[in-house]
């Protein structure tokens, strides 16, 4: 027995006119590819906001009931610290010192030519610890932290951006050891690098020793702290820990409610990642792109779909007098949306990839496709196509068969 197929009308309605078509796909995936970008800029902000947290030991983080973001941390007592380090299902808490600091660009490379000029002042991200009890991990930092024992020395990070005038014209590398510069208004030499990542609150970090953090922060270091990191003793549900401390604590001293704040680090990192995406322009503005070129998307479809209705409402009239139901026109124009969402998809999918890459390679922006995000386009691509072919369905009840005489 034969097997009769039904002809792909869709897709026949697509390719009738190539040029059409090719513009109208590169049209769905232009505004696909705005939404890659805009989300893959909104992924780079939650990246850059945990970078520094995801590098820091310790289950739980204590913190000032005045904690605004990373760089900007306030201090607590150094006494509370020494209290959670007597509860029994601690280990140790350790300080961890950061804070925005003035930064003087080093002697200027003649050959830089794009280079700021001797002297200019920048904003960098000052991060302090005790080297007897590290608290960044980085294996290569093993090894250098010798080297920052002097308060008036600092390793720099090579994620720092070439406008803080490193010698290379590029990134801080050998070249720039020895080299001195200002910190906090004290002269401090490079005697090294690492690589960690800048926050958005700035383009450039260093790290000193506790040592020499107090003395350009202007704190005791004895007595106050950015964030204390308190490691767990093994087996530890860092949830249940933290509560009981918190409840251990008020039983203890009443004012430790209104002193300090006790998250675990992963409720920090969703914290901070919330913090920048839902509480900072830099955040509302993708997120607003966003919805944007969605909008921009379904108005392309819509307009496509209903010129292409309006141009064959005499077919669709003619389907109609041979017996053919409006649901199973309105299918056809979904078809049609829903092929416009898949061939848009595949080139947009491809571009955003090279584009990550570009970005991330001249920028440092760290900008990489997600499985979640290549799927969350591809389900908004449809339901961008399916919208606009919903609108534009209206205008196949103007096909009426009487119109054909």
């Amino acid at each position: 027995m034969p097997v009769f197929r039904r002809t792909p009308i869709s897709l026949l309605n697509l390719i009738s006119q190539p040029t059409r078509a090719i513009v109208s796909i590169l049209g769905v995936a232009f505004a696909l590819l705005l939404i890659f970008m805009q989300l893959g800029f909104r992924g780079a902000v939650g990246n850059t906001a945990t970078i520094v947290f995801g590098n820091l030991s310790g289950q739980l983080v204590m913190r000032s009931p005045d904690y605004v973001h990373l760089y900007e941390p306030r201090t607590i007592e150094r006494a509370w610290m020494n209290m959670v380090a007597a509860h029994p299902d601690v280990e140790r808490v350790d300080p961890f010192f950061i804070m925005l600091q003035r930064w003087q660009n080093p002697v200027r490379n003649e050959n830089c030519i794009y280079a700021p000029p001797d002297g200019s002042f920048r904003t960098v991200g000052m991060m302090g610890m005790q080297l007897d009890r590290p608290v960044i991990q980085l294996t290569e930092l093993s090894d250098k932290l010798d080297a920052i024992k002097d308060p008036n020395s600092m390793l720099v990070d090579r994620a720092t951006r070439a406008e803080y005038g490193p010698e290379n014209c590029k990134k801080f590398s050998d070249a720039d050891i020895s080299k001195e510069t200002e910190l906090g208004g004290k002269s401090t030499r490079i005697v090294g690098h690492f690589q960690l990542g800048t926050g958005l609150a700035t383009n450039g970090a260093v790290l000193v020793s506790d040592v020499g953090f107090g003395m350009r922060a202007g704190i005791d270091v004895r007595q106050r702290v950015s964030l204390g990191l308190v490691q767990l003793k093994p087996g530890r549900d860092p949830s249940a820990v933290r509560a009981s401390i918190t409840t251990w604590m008020k039983e203890r001293d009443p004012r430790s409610e209104m002193a300090v704040r006790i998250l675990t680090m992963e409720e920090q990192k969703v914290w901070e990642r919330r913090r920048w995406l839902n509480e900072t322009p830099i955040g509302m503005i993708f997120s607003m792109g966003v919805v944007l070129s969605f909008l921009i998307g379904a108005a392309i479809v819509y307009m496509v779909l209903a010129t292409d209705v309006a141009s064959r409402l005499h077919e669709y009239a003619t389907l109609k007098a041979m017996g053919y139901s409006p649901l199973y026109l309105a299918q056809t124009v979904l078809r049609q949306a829903w092929l416009l969402a898949v061939f848009g998809y595949l080139p947009s999918f491809v571009f955003s990839i090279v584009l990550y890459k570009i970005t991330a390679s001249l920028s440092g922006i760290p900008t990489f496709m997600t499985s979640q995000r290549a799927v969350g386009v591809f389900g908004l691509s449809f339901l961008m196509c399916t919208m606009a072919g919903l609108l534009a369905i209206r205008k196949l009840w103007k096909a009426e068969p009487a119109s054909l005489f």
